[in-house]
């Protein structure tokens, strides 16, 4: 039987269009999902809701909620075993209402998976829903067979065993639905959680652990009146959602004690991009990137994290008094209104008392062979869908063949006004160059699986293809541009 472990702390032309967004119904159409992917309508519990409301509800209403931890059904010495069910659910975002959600187990976000380097984890997912799923571990090195591939489905009412070796540095992972076509409609309406890679180098550093571990999923919505979420399909510049939620609470506040603690953020929105920012500019050391520990650690005031990009913080909490309230922001050229407070901290009474202190040295980075291919991957418009070169997504075929062990340059050319976060499944790759200026340090420090192309921007990166052979997607990980044809296929060979 499955089983939760309780929290830790319970225009005419192209350019036209790109200028001015797609204006025809064809490409722009406001709906809660197509019926194979509409939930039930919302429950209303309480008549002294604010059903009426039309505009975002007040931040910091609500405490933090910590994401669940799914426990193995089975544990040998070197493997766990999981059960989930892909389902619908009921969900408590606003105060007094539920939800409907699709989600692992019926809860959003999912439950939380913590694997160990080295130990296989093993998860058959069981699919509940009218409709084919499947499950992408993003940022794992997993078997061609394990990966979500787009095109490998799981039926409705079947199941499929994922094999996750787990052969790789500790890393901030998560899992979402990948079936083509449907991924901007099922990870807005709840398909999405966080795997938590660990390995003896993160006990070695004493990085905090338990409750000051803070695994946080942030994606954007928007509500009807029946406390239902509402989607709306725009293929250019993707869903936008007036109202941010955190671990599916809106803008929560969060009780902390005075010391550090390591925050780990996930940007689980379909298309918009942040800019995470503290109060009074006040430091955040960051750690770690998408695939892992950076080799040493960076301060920062200002932390841009695009579509499906993870960063590892640590803040130091003891720097502040008992009551005082410090506020996280979003500060993103496009935040506004309900997506510019992101959580509240506040800080409890008590005497600071810990002895960790981030280390100056972090990690090793791994020497790469030369490289032996130059790409580069036009990203563009084309006459009724986004393109890589100009070509659509076709499962049948193959568009580039890298060689296991090799390494390529892969450079990104957005020719368009809209950011293109470029993710690869498999495997990982360093930010070389930006074309809008140095690259962060932070970037040059640590490895990415997702970059973010900004508008008339182009980003150069070393490609590793390791460990494994076979068919893979490369895309954009904007959702809507994804689901419309901005995807690629490559064969490791």
């Amino acid at each position: 039987m499955t089983g939760f472990r309780a929290p830790a702390d319970a225009g005419s032309s192209r350019r036209d269009f790109m200028v001015n967004g797609f204006s025809s119904i064809a490409l722009l159409c406001t709906i809660a999902a197509p019926d194979v992917l509409r939930p039930r309508k919302a429950t209303v519990t309480s008549a002294a809701i604010r059903s009426q409301a039309k505009s975002p509800f007040a931040p910091f209403q609500r405490d933090l909620p910590r994401i669940p931890e799914l426990v193995p059904n089975i544990s040998t010495r070197t493997r766990d075993t999981y059960a989930m069910t892909v389902r619908e659910g009921l969900a408590e975002v606003l105060p007094g209402f539920q939800t409907p959600i699709y989600g692992y187990d019926g809860v959003y976000p999912g439950p939380l998976i913590r694997a160990k380097k080295g130990r296989e984890v093993v998860v058959r997912q069981t699919n509940a829903l009218p409709f084919d799923t499947n499950v992408h571990l993003h940022g794992g090195y997993v078997p061609a067979a394990h990966d979500g591939h787009p095109m490998d489905v799981i039926a409705a009412g079947g199941s499929f065993d994922y094999h996750y070796p787990n052969e790789q540095d500790a890393a901030t992972l998560w899992y979402h639905d990948h079936a083509h076509g449907r991924t901007s409609k099922t990870l807005y309406y709840g398909l999405v959680s966080m795997y938590l890679l660990e390995d003896e180098l993160e006990t070695e550093l004493g990085l905090p652990q338990g409750e000051f571990d803070v695994p946080l999923v942030l994606a954007d919505h928007a509500f009807n009146k029946d406390g239902s979420f509402r989607y709306a399909e725009n293929v250019d510049i993707g869903f936008r959602g007036d109202t941010l939620l955190v671990n599916g609470a809106i803008s929560p506040r969060m009780a902390v004690q005075r010391r550090r603690y390591r925050l780990r953020f996930l940007n689980a929105s379909n298309a918009r991009s942040y800019a995470l920012r503290l109060g009074n500019a006040r430091a955040m050391v960051q750690i770690a990137g998408d695939g892992g520990l950076l080799s040493r650690p960076v301060p920062r005031t200002n932390i841009p994290l695009h579509p499906a990009e993870r960063v590892e913080v640590v803040i130091d909490f003891s720097q502040y008094g008992p009551g005082e309230e410090l506020t996280l922001y979003n500060v993103d050229t496009e935040a506004g209104g309900g997506t510019t407070p992101i959580m509240r901290f506040d800080i409890q009474g008590g005497k600071a008392s810990e002895d960790f202190r981030v280390p100056t040295r972090l990690r090793d980075p791994e020497p790469l062979p030369a490289p032996t291919v130059r790409r580069r991957w036009d990203l563009a418009l084309g006459s009724a869908a986004w393109q890589i070169n100009g070509l659509s997504w076709d499962p049948n075929r193959i568009d580039v063949r890298p060689r296991l062990g090799s390494t390529e340059v892969w450079t990104f050319v957005n020719n368009s006004g809209r950011v293109h976060p470029m993710h690869l499944h498999g495997f990982l790759f360093r930010v070389l160059e930006r074309t809008s200026g140095p690259v962060e340090l932070a970037d040059r420090l640590g490895w990415k699986d997702t970059v973010g192309v900004l508008p008339n921007e182009t980003v150069t990166v070393l490609a590793w293809f390791a460990p494994y052979k076979g068919k893979y997607v490369f895309h954009c990980h904007a959702l809507e541009h994804a689901d419309k044809a901005m995807m690629l296929q490559m064969e490791i060979v």
